[in-house]
């Protein structure tokens, strides 16, 4: 970082000018590229601030993060809202809204199995002959849609809660498009960031996506092998000892992939418009003009379906209705989600941070464009924002 942007700018509500003091002694941490972060609490905006570079343009209260994996709790909320509507539950089996899906002895597999990581779908067989080492192939919908439908579960469903990174977005997508008629996309913008006035995408317009800060890659694994487990091998379509996350920036900088859905990963928004909504989440039973969820829908997806140990990563986890929910203690954590077990959200990729806290009434985002394997900055900004609550 250079120059003028070397600072934090943006709004902090009086009690909470810690959070920037924080943010300021961590802008060498974000590399080339820059960041945001963004706090609600008790539906009242308490942060708002950014610092750094959005591509060759400075970071600016407009600029969109690339919210990866962030992008499958924005997803379970347009689930949820279905549900609200009568058109999902959440307990029927796939296959009531997917009739191919039942293929494979996987008649009983249920919505809450797919929203949970638990449906032991985390891969697309034969992936290989469908996905190339740059990002080709994810366009082939149908044929993915196809494998996915026949192939049976790697485990009892709802025994096992290890992560779909990728196979959820077309999992859940296609449950919304069968249920609905409508894509996931659809239900986010038209129901979603609409009546909200959110600033927030999943497949942007080409009209909006120069407001999107580029992704700078995280730093090359092993020259580009992957040094991990089997599972994560599979789940993300490693060929050659190159997988999704060798060439996940590609795809996202790329304005044709940017434009279609990938309910897993391409959704976009300012910080501001996620931190909004989770708190919305937050306060799901606080007067409104528009309300989005009911509390009990709330309550069902932000309750704990399934823990433990997720092959992906040997990491002890928590589980919701498309959302993680905070994660036990331990020593090597970086991220932080508060002080309550109530919290729930999704993760990004390069330590970016969404969450809930319906305890404390709090919503917050923390994005960044230079992505990192090892960054405690969301987390560090989350503890601070969490002790200026305790002055105010």
């Amino acid at each position: 970082m250079k120059g003028s942007e070397a600072e934090v700018r943006g709004t902090v509500a009086d009690g909470f000018e810690a959070v920037r003091d924080v943010f300021a002694d961590r802008l060498s941490d974000l590399g080339e590229g820059g960041a945001a972060f963004a706090a609600v609490v008790r539906g009242r905006p308490v942060v708002d601030l950014w610092a750094g570079y959005a591509g060759a343009s400075p970071w600016r209260r407009d600029t969109r993060g690339a919210l990866s994996g962030m992008t499958k709790g924005i997803a379970a909320v347009a689930v949820a809202w279905l549900h609200d509507q009568g058109l999902i539950d959440v307990a029927h089996p796939v296959a009531k809204y997917w009739p191919e899906f039942a293929a494979g002895g996987k008649e009983e597999v249920t919505v809450a199995h797919v929203l949970s990581h638990s449906a032991g779908l985390p891969t697309v067989p034969r992936y290989d002959e469908v996905f190339g080492t740059n990002g080709q192939g994810f366009e082939q919908t149908a044929e993915i849609l196809q494998r996915l439908a026949a192939a049976p579960p790697s485990w009892r469903p709802g025994t096992v809660h290890g992560y779909h990174g990728l196979t959820y977005g077309w999992l859940v997508g296609e449950i919304v498009r069968r249920a609905a008629g409508v894509s996931v996309g659809h239900v986010v913008q038209k129901h979603i960031a609409a009546p909200l006035d959110l600033d927030l995408d999943l497949g942007t317009p080409v009209e909006r996506q120069h407001r999107v800060a580029p992704v700078i890659p995280y730093p090359p694994m092993r020259a580009g092998t992957y040094d991990l487990t089997q599972y994560f091998k599979s789940l993300s379509f490693a060929v050659n000892g190159h997988g999704f996350m060798n060439y996940y920036h590609v795809m996202l900088n790329d304005p044709a992939y940017a434009a279609m859905e990938f309910p897993s990963f391409n959704a976009t928004g300012t910080t501001r418009a996620v931190a909004k909504l989770y708190g919305e989440l937050a306060n799901a039973d606080r007067d409104r003009k528009v309300r989005l969820l009911t509390q009990d829908t709330v309550q069902l997806f932000a309750a704990e379906y399934g823990r433990g140990v997720d092959p992906a990563d040997g990491i002890d986890k928590r589980w919701g209705l498309g959302f993680q929910l905070r994660e036990p203690a331990r020593a090597d954590a970086l991220d932080s989600w508060g002080p309550h077990d109530e919290s729930f959200g999704f993760n990004g990729g390069g330590g970016q941070v969404a969450f809930a806290d319906p305890v404390s009434e709090v919503g917050a985002c923390f994005v960044r464009s230079h992505h990192s394997w090892h960054s405690a900055v969301g987390g560090t900004l989350v503890d601070a924002l969490y002790e200026c609550l305790k002055g105010v």
